[in-house]
């Protein structure tokens, strides 16, 4: 496969949006001048909340804006996230996947929702959050802790919703391009129109790299694999579109269809570090696909109740390519190209009422079937695996006193697998079929000091259905499948306070605790198939504790200078072995400052310090601790018009998320965006 032939659909791509992006200007430039576009939310994929306007009583949650986004330029689902407390990045691997960590657990534990749909990748709950770019999105909301019932099951560490756009005026959108370091470019339009009874949005975008430059620090140590600069086989190519089309026949009714279709390209750098063990792995993905259409809505029963809706289908399609060395020229006869062909469909009903007193009752029902279709090679038929999920949840906010309310949740989650193959010397192998379920119940009181001081204290138990991967795998032969598994458990903790000191610093703050039983390890046990010999098996056998505490700050500190900081600590402990807990550091300290002399000028800079994280169970592999700093300049040439130029890891510091995978050194970008 050629990967730079991207870079020629890139170009049209480029060019069509630079022409949308002059068209918008000269048309529009008038209305800009009179109008603020404040960002229009989606409010039926949002769930703490049930109408437009609606404020979330769970003041746990933590939410990032389109314009905060943009402003510290997060291109990716994973980046962005990274600007929040309790949120560690890692990137790396033999996947070279974007991943979050949330207070230790990974996105299995921690599922990603667009819209309230669940978007997690059938198979194995990892979605690679590197392809999951940010420009057509309105937010972000992420729930670390105490995470409403209404979600859904598999929520035992959070949940992340990201949630699209919603026009509010009569012609509005956003546009931007953009170039960096890497033979690297952007580019995305989003337009919308609110009309009387109706309303339509789109959006295209399209994100391209032909390689990443390593700092002038990095030493090779592996020079066959990477010998320094240009970093070997780190190129990516993603583009994404998206239409939506809503209804409003009267107050308080809203029906809407979706559809969002995304494509990437990607290669995967090499492993460059000091272990022995570790060997190479020469890999690329010549698609990695997703496809969506879903259906949302709002209908008001009387003046009190609501009925919300959601059904949808989502496609899932990649494919893998092993090649034989550095070259990319030969794919392995071993592996050849491995491709999944999966799909997802289901549904939600939520319902709602303020019919009692103080009491605003939700009740939600889920449905969701997965199917996981895999081929190991061209030459071998798909393996099939389907599994369903049911979950039924129940959730009162209750107003106590005035000052005082409390959100009680319960919910009941049902799995089970309809069919699961394997296809083995030649033959195709119907593997034992699983069932489990669990039930959630969680609580948590909130109480106002004061009109601006609230404190918060929740305690959830909270489970995670094992994957299908998890359940039957083989491991490239170096284990066995468990349909037996049974959920991860774990019991969460939290107290928080939050206020607005000397009327100008925002803080937060959490304490938290989690307990973890029947966490999946993998275990060894007796080959079945040759009793002088064990091998490794997937079991409920790990005990996990998890604590720590968060705190975010922010201020103006006068008219021409806002700053924020945020730190997370946290003990991640293995109580079942001495295997260390990889992927998430002890330490890890966010700071910004954005500096405004004169309205169209400004300059913000930001600063990440980790502290360092173990990359293997057995902790030979250790990421050491690093600073990175970011800065770049803003100039608004008219109202809404903006060009901007910075650098990203301005002390070119060789550093890395996950050993042996450097991540990029010194990079230059510059970017044109206009907002309307």
């Amino acid at each position: 496969m050629n990967e730079f032939v991207h870079n020629k659909r890139g170009g049209w791509f480029l060019g069509v949006l630079g022409i949308l992006l002059i068209g918008v200007l000269l048309s529009v430039e008038g209305l800009a001048a009179e109008t603020k576009n404040e960002g229009g939310v989606f409010t039926l994929g949002e769930i703490e909340v049930s109408a437009k306007n609606e404020e979330a009583k769970n003041i746990t949650i933590d939410k990032l804006a389109d314009e905060e986004m943009r402003e510290f330029n997060r291109d990716t689902v994973a980046n962005a996230l990274n600007l929040l407390p309790g949120i560690t990045l890692s990137q790396g691997g033999a996947r070279s996947e974007q991943m979050i960590y949330v207070r230790g657990l990974d996105v299995r534990h921690v599922p990603i929702f667009l819209d309230g749909v669940p978007v997690y990748v059938p198979y194995d709950g990892y979605p690679d959050l590197g392809r999951f770019t940010t420009f057509d999105l309105s937010e972000i909301v992420m729930s670390k802790g105490f995470t409403s019932v209404l979600y859904g099951p598999n929520t035992m560490g959070g949940a992340i919703n990201l949630v699209s756009k919603r026009p509010e005026k009569a012609f509005e959108g956003n546009a931007g391009v953009g170039w960096f370091t890497g033979n690297g470019y952007q580019g995305y339009a989003n337009f919308g129109t609110k009309q009387k009874r109706w309303y339509a949005q789109g959006g295209i975008s399209y994100l391209n790299s032909d390689y990443f430059v390593l700092s002038d620090e990095f030493k090779p140590t592996r020079a066959r694999t990477e010998a320094g600069g240009q970093r070997e086989n780190s190129y990516y190519w993603d583009r994404k579109y998206n239409l939506k089309f809503g209804l409003t026949p009267a107050e308080g009714h809203e029906y809407a269809v979706s559809y969002f279709n995304q494509h990437g390209v990607k290669g995967v750098p090499p492993y460059t570090g000091t272990d022995s063990t570790q060997s190479p792995r020469y890999w690329q993905w010549p698609y990695w696909d997703k496809e969506g259409l879903y259906f949302n809505s709002r209908t008001p029963i009387g003046d009190k109740s609501y009925a919300k809706t959601r059904l949808y289908y989502d496609k899932y399609q990649n494919s893998l390519a092993t090649y034989t060395d550095g070259t990319y020229s030969r794919i392995s006869p071993q592996s050849s190209l491995s491709n999944y062909d999966d799909y997802t469909y289901g549904g939600s009903v939520e319902v709602g009422t303020s019919l009692i007193p103080r009491n605003l009752l939700k009740l939600a029902g889920h449905y969701k079937a997965d199917v996981h279709r895999e081929q190991d090679t061209p030459a071998n038929p798909y393996e099939r695996t389907e599994e369903k999920i049911f979950s039924i949840g129940l959730e009162d906010t209750i107003t106590i006193t005035k000052r005082l309310y409390a959100i009680l949740g319960i919910s009941y989650d049902r799995q089970w697998v309809v069919e699961a193959e394997n296809y083995a010397n030649r033959t195709m192998y119907s593997l034992p079929e699983g069932k489990t379920d669990a039930w959630n119940p969680q609580g948590g009181l909130f109480y106002s000091l004061t009109d601006t001081a609230k404190i918060n204290f929740s305690i959830s138990e909270k489970t995670r259905f094992p994957t299908m991967k998890d359940k039957y795998s083989y491991r490239w032969n170096s284990a066995i499948p468990n349909p037996d598994l049974k959920p991860e458990r774990a019991r969460n903790y939290e107290l928080g306070y939050q206020d607005v000191l000397f009327k100008r610093v925002a803080v937060k703050t959490a304490l938290f605790y989690r307990d973890i039983k029947d966490f999946i390890l993998q275990a060894t046990v007796p080959d079945p198939n040759n009793p002088r010999r064990t091998i490794s098996q997937n079991q409920n056998v790990g005990h996990v504790e998890q604590y720590g505490f968060e705190v975010d700050l922010s201020t103006s500190l006068m008219t021409t200078l806002d700053a924020g900081v945020n730190y997370t600590y946290l003990d991640n402990n293995n109580r079942s072995s001495s295997d260390k807990l990889t992927d998430v550091p002890e330490h890890k300290l966010f700071v910004y400052a954005k500096y405004t002399p004169v309205k169209v000028l400004s300059f913000l800079a930001d600063l990440e310090t980790d502290s360092k994280r173990y990359s293997s169970s057995n902790g030979v592999r250790i990421a050491k601790g690093f600073t990175v700093v970011n800065a770049k300049a803003m100039y608004e040439i008219i109202k809404g018009l903006q060009i901007e130029a910075g650098v990203r890891n301005l002390l070119d510091k060789n550093y890395a998320l996950y050993e042996g995978f450097p991540m990029p050194g010194r990079t230059f970008f510059s970017n044109l965006t206009y907002r309307f």
